[in-house]
């Protein structure tokens, strides 16, 4: 959200903190105009002037189907709240240090347990049983919101997802299982925060690509797998920024007032691309360049802060099991891809290094993991999950994979 439309929200909120019954009834009765409501809660020369600058702002930007929510927010934003209850999955809404929004859970452990070593344990037993077969096995671990070593949640708030990745990994190195985490490729590499949204705790599409890139470079250097260097260099790629346009998981459920909203990136390739994409339940196949294909333009047509979910613009979604097909690099690797969201956006750029990228979430995966994965054929299995709790939740359906 510009920061136009920041001080139009606090303004509106302190102008009308006196009168909160005034509030109500204009939610519950009222004609539900924010104009009408600010101009009979004061009406002063300041405040006309105000209106005369935040009418359009404020009529464009506040969602009247999700008034309550908005006022919420905002009175909790206005007040210096951090911490707002969610009731989904027992997550609770944080306002970070630096203004941004992030789940987290206040029941979960914060110091690895001996869960982790189980855990690592059976990633390690499939890729002995990859290995068996001549197919190579790589754990990604991607970055998580919360930066490592810096502290952003409110006080008395503490967040193990970190700590955990930290420790699955050292089980990883000592089990004699191939990983890279990319966390300290983010944290040298600009800003930190400017990596995720605002409103979200996923990564932005420009971390998406970035990621691609050094992801690439460990392909090549490890097993051969080269991509055109053409493909990673961003002048390779147009953008398109849809400013305001996207209101995260987190949120959706504070409303804007509380965090703003957030800009959303379109990567469309300058080159040639011809893809097919299709869900193996059937529910669609897509054929055609990158744009149409691999994502999905539907989902951005119109601003839906509310009701609309930009992020799978990429990919589409979460699906149990799907495939894209690269028609433009048919000696390309055969990969499978054990992912999660994060991988949402990732997934159609690391299709262009592919021949066929064939991605599994487990959280909607109801088959034998390692018979699938054999009769796929891979010239490389990855997995690729978040430095988070809710990460750990996913790396630890790997109990699923029997």
């Amino acid at each position: 959200m510009t920061r136009r439309n920041t001080i139009t929200a606090i303004l509106f909120l302190a102008l009308t903190a006196a009168g909160l019954a005034l509030l109500a009834s204009s939610f519950f009765g009222g004609n539900g105009s924010l104009e009408n409501l600010l101009k009979s809660t004061l009406r002063t020369r300041d405040v006309e002037a105000f209106l005369a600058g935040a009418e359009t702002a404020v009529n464009e930007d506040l969602d009247r189907d999700h008034y309550f929510i908005q006022l919420y927010g905002g009175v909790q934003r206005l007040s210096g709240r951090r911490l707002i209850q969610d009731t989904v999955g027992g997550n609770t809404v944080a306002r970070l240090s630096n203004g941004t929004l992030n789940f987290v859970n206040l029941d979960s452990p914060t110091v690895p347990g001996e869960d982790v070593a189980a855990r690592a344990e059976n990633t390690a037993e499939l890729a002995r049983a990859l290995e068996a077969q001549g197919i190579p096995y790589l754990y990604v671990a991607a970055p998580q919101k919360l930066q490592r070593g810096v502290q952003l949640l409110p006080e008395g708030v503490t967040e193990g997802g970190n700590a955990y990745c930290d420790a699955y990994l050292e089980n990883l190195s000592r089990l004699g299982v191939d990983y890279l985490d990319l966390r300290p490729a983010f944290e040298g590499n600009g800003i930190y925060s400017s990596w995720f949204f605002r409103t979200d705790h996923h990564w932005k599409p420009e971390a998406a690509f970035f990621a691609w890139q050094n992801l690439t470079a460990v392909m090549a250097d490890r097993y051969g797998f080269t991509t055109d260097p053409s493909l990673t260099d961003p002048a390779s790629w147009s953008t398109t920024v849809l400013e305001d346009f996207f209101l995260g998981s987190q949120g959706k459920r504070v409303g804007t007032l509380y965090a703003g909203v957030d800009d959303f990136t379109i990567y469309t390739p300058k080159f040639a691309t011809d893809l097919t994409y299709a869900n193996a339940d059937g529910s669609f196949t897509r054929t055609g360049p990158f744009e149409r294909s691999v994502c999905f333009p539907e989902r951005v047509e119109a601003r839906d802060w509310f009701g609309g979910n930009p992020y799978t613009y990429y990919s589409g979604g979460d699906y149990g099991l799907a495939t894209m097909t690269n028609h433009k690099n048919p000696e390309g690797p055969r990969v499978v891809l054990i992912r999660e969201s994060f991988s949402c956006a990732l997934a159609p750029f690391l299709a262009l290094s592919c021949s066929e990228l064939t991605t599994i979430d487990l959280r909607h995966f109801s088959g034998d993991l390692m018979d699938t994965v054999s009769a796929l054929e891979p010239d490389l299995v990855l997995t690729l999950y978040t430095a988070s709790t809710t990460g750990l939740d996913n790396m630890f359906a790997f109990d699923k994979e029997g």
